[in-house]
This record gives structure tokens, sequence and C-alpha cells, in this order.
């Protein structure tokens, strides 16, 4: 007999149970989505990285090297387990093409290298270690899709060529973020090729499990070893790695709490309203003896049904949509492996977001035990305090902009050449990168000369990074990237303080600040000139703390002098900005064509000349399309969603007013009349949600994207925001997803009668 009841309610109230389903269904879905994504992808990279012997320590280095002394060095430690030193062969972009199409646009340091000996090995897509043979290069992955290229495909380096065999996968460098790519060649055709680049050599450690890595990176700095590069760390590797997918999966999650509310809401007020639609079958049923519990479980038994229905279509769905999503994952790092442990996780996320809404009906069900028998035979009392039905309507508004416009600002956000004050660097127009080579000094006077009498530049500044040692209060020393030139024309975004006026101050990225526990106010003990007898310690006073996301977030800035700027300069940037009405695209292009000339020679080697949009472009293109796919998903399910419930509840207004219709329909009203009057408090309702859903999709918003965007040391975080989209765009959506939703809804005042109101 339950049984049957059961089957009877779900089928007079098809539409009901259908939309129940449908929130349970969207709760599992994204829930489950995230962790096969996010257990997917740390799971791909993990692997990768063991496969590969990603070294736990990573100098590089332009510059002569003496292998002996490196040797000597690991040799006199007992944290290294094994070391390495492999070349890297770096181009230059214009002299690059894959196919037909050239690299001059990119803004990555593209080079050659061959297969390493001991780890760091470069590997094929079925996670084999590559050997080419002479005549054949294996280009890295994430140019396949970028570049259309195919195996037999040819790469030209000037006027040599060489047979695209296959493609790569790299641990260190496979991720966008990683400024440089790798391609793989022979050992015959490295040195053939050699005089077509600069070289530079990439100093790697792997340490013994438990080694701490700062210490021993504090070591190889006082070992005054080759260090006229970037330094990158395991850690800083697999953050890289996971981090461009990552903020896609962090956005779904964001995305799937604020889904779970709207199902607790909406099942919730279905529920009271079926209720209170039942309040007489109720009291007959507590006459006849059957108790509370009895009658809980009974409509609790449909409720159970209906998720597990759902959540066997969301855990589907998740398994259908993640496909799609994850195969820029799976093509970058390779298939996570133990996929039944990640199909676990997904079935224990989709039960999690169930049992919260189970425990919601349940708790809901409970109101029943507030009524006695006679009151609810009669009609009387009610089961918890009568609220309208258009209070739904406005929060689960508000929750629909929400999810629409937090990725979309995100996105809009990371697009914007205004993100690059997020990134350690000031919001110009134009990037150049001077590569570190014997004539680097040469180059630099070159440009800065040329800037200097180019009437179309507004102004520009030159940027040096140097390494220094900075004692700390415990004695011990730690290394700090520091910045120098002009602060003041391109500034970064400061979350405290300001930037570096005068010599004696220095300003940290916040993830350097942590890790040194240094506040703004204090003073750093610095070490210049070395660590030889000519060193010098100066004191400098923190004067500001900034959001950086290069270099793993760990970078300093200061305005020391060129005479006293004595530390090698591991690399310099020159940021600039032209006068209005002259076009950065077409001055890029110019000197891009024509170069720099220092003397009688044109200067080429060791130049890259970017705008800014482009750098950003071309770092961080992967996690916008990534944020944008999710945007597009999470837009078109709170559409859904919304429609649904607009759909939903007004049916269950005109079921809750249907005697009060029927007489305005007896007193001369006409059924038009009724729906404008429905139309009208609908979208009161919605109007309400839309202001509130912007103010939380703008002001919360960004709150909980800084969170998100924390992660990649990118704090203090604002969003760059399109007003037109937030303002005319999903007001738009909001409207006609409310009016088709309306449209089919109150055809059922249509089949109101006059007469009606005379059986009431």
């Amino acid at each position: 007999m339950k049984k049957q009841l059961l089957i009877n309610s779900i089928k007079s109230e098809r539409f009901v149970a259908a939309a129940t389903c449908l929130f349970m269904a969207a709760s599992a879905m994204l829930l489950s989505l995230s962790i096969i994504l996010f257990a997917g992808l740390m799971g791909s990279v993990d692997r990768l990285m063991e496969t590969a012997g990603t070294p736990d320590f990573l100098q590089m280095h332009a510059g002569d090297i003496s292998a002996e002394d490196i040797s000597e060095f690991a040799g006199g430690r007992n944290d290294v387990e094994e070391m390495q030193i492999a070349g890297f062969l770096n181009l230059q972009n214009s002299d690059l093409s894959l196919g037909e199409k050239s690299l001059s646009e990119n803004t990555q340091d593209n080079g050659l290298c061959t297969q390493s000996d001991k780890f760091d090995l470069l590997l094929d897509a079925e996670g084999n270690v590559i050997f080419p043979s002479e005549g054949e290069v294996y280009i890295p992955v994430c140019y396949r899709e970028e570049y259309k290229v195919e195996i037999g495909d040819t790469m030209h380096i000037g006027s040599e060529s060489l047979t695209i065999a296959g493609f790569l996968r790299d641990s260190q460098m496979n991720s966008m973020m990683a400024s440089s790519k790798r391609f793989l060649v022979s050992k015959q055709d490295y040195e053939r090729l050699r005089p077509h680049g600069s070289e530079e050599y990439l100093i790697e450690f792997k340490l013994r499990e438990g080694s701490d890595l700062n210490a021993f990176a504090t070591a190889y700095h006082e070992a005054q070893l080759p260090e006229n590069g970037p330094t990158i760390t395991f850690p800083l590797i697999r953050m890289m790695n996971a981090l461009s997918d990552g903020i896609m999966i962090l956005v779904i999650l964001l995305v799937s709490a604020v889904i779970l509310f709207i199902s607790v809401l909406c099942i919730r007020t279905l529920i009271m309203t079926q209720l209170e639609k039942d309040k007489r079958e109720i009291g007959i049923m507590k006459a006849v003896g059957i108790s509370g519990g009895g009658i809980c479980s009974m409509y609790f038994s449909k409720y159970l049904l209906l998720s597990a229905a759902g959540s066997l279509i969301g855990l589907g769905a998740a398994m259908i949509i993640s496909g799609p999503l994850g195969a820029r994952m799976r093509e970058l790092y390779g298939n996570p492996g133990n996929m039944a442990m990640i199909i676990t996780g997904a079935i224990l996320g989709g039960a999690a977001a169930e049992g919260i809404i189970l425990l919601s009906v349940l708790r809901t069900l409970h109101r029943m035990d507030r009524l006695s028998a006679v009151e609810a035979l009669y009609g009387r009392g009610a089961f918890g305090r009568e609220k309208s039905l258009l209070l739904p309507v406005s929060v689960i508004t508000a929750a629909a902009v929400f999810i629409i416009l937090v990725p979309f600002n995100m996105n809009s956000t990371i697009a914007s050449p205004g993100f690059a004050t997020y990134m350690g660097i000031g919001e110009s127009q134009i990037r150049i990168d001077i590569r570190q080579n014997a004539n680097t000094k040469v180059n630099v006077d070159a440009v800065t000369g040329t800037l200097e009498k180019d009437e179309r530049v507004s102004g520009f500044v030159l940027m040096q990074t140097s390494a220094y040692g900075v004692m700390l209060s415990d004695g011990t020393t730690y290394d700090l990237m520091i910045e120098t030139g002009d602060h003041g024309r391109y500034p970064v975004k400061y979350t405290e303080g300001r930037y570096p006026e005068k010599e004696n101050e220095v300003a940290l990225s916040i993830l350097n600040a942590r890790e040194m526990n240094i506040k703004l106010g204090d003073e750093l003990q610095i070490i210049r000139n070395g660590d030889g007898a000519g060193a010098e310690t100066i004191t400098c006073r923190v004067c500001g703390i900034y959001s950086d996301i290069t270099n793993g977030g760990k970078s300093a800035k200061a305005c020391f002098s060129k005479s006293e700027n004595t530390g090698s300069v591991m690399w310099s940037i020159i940021y600039l900005s032209l006068k209005d009405g002259y076009s950065p695209g077409d001055w890029v292009r110019e000197y891009k064509e024509s170069g720099f000339v220092a003397g009688s020679d044109r200067i080429s080697d060791g130049l890259r000349i970017t705008l800014i949009e482009d750098y950003l472009q071309g770092t961080y293109g992967q996690t916008i399309r990534k944020i944008s796919s999710a945007s597009v998903i999470c837009g078109t399910l709170a559409c859904l969603i919304l429609f649904t419930v607009i759909l939903l509840m007004t049916r269950l207004m005109i079921w809750k007013e249907r005697g009060e219709s029927s007489l305005m329909k007896a007193l001369g009203f006409t059924a038009g009349d009724l729906k404008k009057r429905y139309v009208k408090r609908n979208l009161a309702a919605v109007a309400i949600g839309l202001f509130f859903g912007i103010f939380a999709g703008i002001v919360p918003g960004e709150t909980l994207a800084g969170l998100l965007l924390g992660t990649m040391g990118a704090y203090g975080f604002h969003f760059i925001l399109k007003p037109a989209f937030i303002f005319t765009v999903v007001p738009l959506v909001i409207l006609i997803t409310v009016l088709a939703a309306l449209f089919i809804s109150l055809r059922e005042v249509d089949g109101i009668r006059a007469y009606e109101c005379l059986g009431e």
C-alpha cells in the first residue's frame, strides 16, 4: 500500500517531482564534477611529475658555468640524491615556425634541448621516455592545438628544418604559466643548431626525501654558484601545473555550493506547500492512529526515491561533462590513473549533496508534529510561519545572478590588461624583455637610447632583477630576488604601504613577507655586492607589501642606484607606454621588423617585444578559456534553474490562490487581468532579486574570487568590471528567462472557472 501511495503521489504531481529531481541532480552533478576534475588534475600532475622525475631544485643560468664546482658542492651535501646540468638552446621566436605558422607573436622563451640522462625526463603521450632520431623534433603538447600541428609537419628554425615526430609532455614547462618551452631534438641536431641560439643551463638537483628545500637553496646561494636566472622549486612547478585548470575547478565548486543552497530552499518551499495542500489528509491519517513518524516516513520515502534518481542523473551528467572539460588536462598531463578512487570520490560527493538536501527534507517534514489531528482535519493551524512564495523567487533570482556574474567577472578581470598589476608589474602598454648574454649592457643602452629619441613614447622604465641575500633576525640567510628601478612610473597593486622611493626602502611580495614573517615597517639586512670581501650589509625598511603571481609569487622591489646595484643581473625588462593617438600594436610590429640598433649592428638576439595584453593572454590564456567554459556552463545552469523555479512557484501561487482567482473571474475580471497581476508580482520579486544578485556578484563575489586568486599569490584582488554586461546583458537574460517561464505557467489561469469559488 505504501508503495502504491508513493507512486500515486509522484504521478499526481509530475512537474513538482521532476523539478525536485532536477534540483537534486544539479547539486549532485556540480559537486561530483568538481571532485572528478580536481582529483583528475592532481592525479595527472602528480603521476607525470613522478614518472618524469621532476627536480626538487632548479637554477636557470645564462652564462658560463663550472660543472666541477657544482659537482663538488653536490658531493659534499648529504641531502643531494642526484645532480645534473642540462642545456637549453634559447631561440628567437621570430626565427621559428610550426607548419606554416610563425611563433613571432609567441610570448614564451622557446628553445631546444636533448633528453636528460638521469631525471627531468621528457615523455610522450603514453608516458615513455623520448629519444628522437636525427632530423626529428618533438614539440610541447600545449602547442598542438594552438598552432594546429600534426605529426609529419615541419618545424623551421631560420633556414634549418626538422620533421615533427610527435608531442612531448614536460613536467616542468607544460603549463603556459611557465615562461619557457622545450623542444626535444637529438644530440647531433642540438650541436648543429647551436649557432642559431644562445645557450642557457638548467642546474637541477633531486633531494633526498625529507630534505629542507629552503636550507638547500640558501646553501646554494652562499656557495656562490651560478644563479644568473630564475630559481624554481618542486612545489612551485606543481602549483603552476595545477593552477590553470585549478581556478576553473574552484569556480565550479563555488557555484555548486550556491546551487545546493538553491536546491535546499526550493525543495523546502515545495514540501511546505505540499503539506498545506495535504493538510486534511494528514489530519485523517492522524485521526485513524497513524503516528507522526509513520506519516513523515511516507513522505520521506518519496524524496528518498527522487534523491536516488537525482544523484544517479547528476553523477552521469558529471561523468559526461567532465570529458570535454578535462580533455585539455589529460592532453597536457596524461591520464590520472586510479579512476576507481576518483569515481568513488565523485559518488561520495554526490551522496554528500543529497545527504544535505535529505536532512533539510526530514527537518521540514517534522513540522507535521506541530499540528493536532483536529486542527489538520478542519484546515486550521499551520506547519510553520506562512511565507509568500515570492520571497523564494527573489532569493533564487539573486543566487542565479550571482552564479552568472562571479565566473564572468573573474574571466573579464584576468583577461584585462589591468590584471598586470596583480602580477607584480605596472599597467603599461608594452613589455620588452632583454635576455642576459655577453652583450646585455650594450643591448640595454641601445634600447633605452632609442626609446628616449622616439617621440611616440610617453614614458618608459628599466627594471633589472638580481639575487640578494637577506639576513633574518634568527641569523639565517634568505635569498631574495629584488627588482630595481623607478617603481613609481608604473606602480603595482599594494595591499599595504607604497612603492619604494628611497634607497633604504624595499617592498616585498605577500608570499615573501609571509615566509619571512615580515610586516610593514620592519627592517631587513640586505647583503649587496655579493658574498665576498666586498660585500656590504645595508638596512632597508619595508615600505610596501604587494601582490605578485610571477616567480612563484616571491619577489621584492627596491630603487638602488646603478652604481650600487652590483649584484649579477638575472634579467632586464623595460615597460613603456605611448602617447595618445598612437597604436601600441603598430609600434610593436614596427620594432619587431626594424629592431633596435647598437652602433652599426641591428639587435635581434636576446630581445622580445610584447604587448602587455598579449603577454597576459599568452600566460593566462589557458586559464581564461577554462574559466570562460565554466562561466558558460554555470550561466546556462543558472538560467535553467531560474526558469524551473519561476515555473514551479507561479504554478504553486495559482494553486494557492485558485479560489480567490475564481471569485475575481465571477466579479468580471478576465484571465488576462489575472495574468497581468501575476506578471507584475513576479517581476517585482525578480527585480528585487536582480538588485541583490548584482550587488552580491560584485561585492561578496569579489571577496570570494579574491580568496580563489589568493592561491596564485594575487592578493588584494578587485574585479575589473564590464558594466554593459552586468547592467544590460544579465538583466535582459534574466528577464527573458522569467517571461518564458511565466508564459508557460500562466496558461493554467485559463482553466480556472468562475463557479469554482462557490465550492469554497
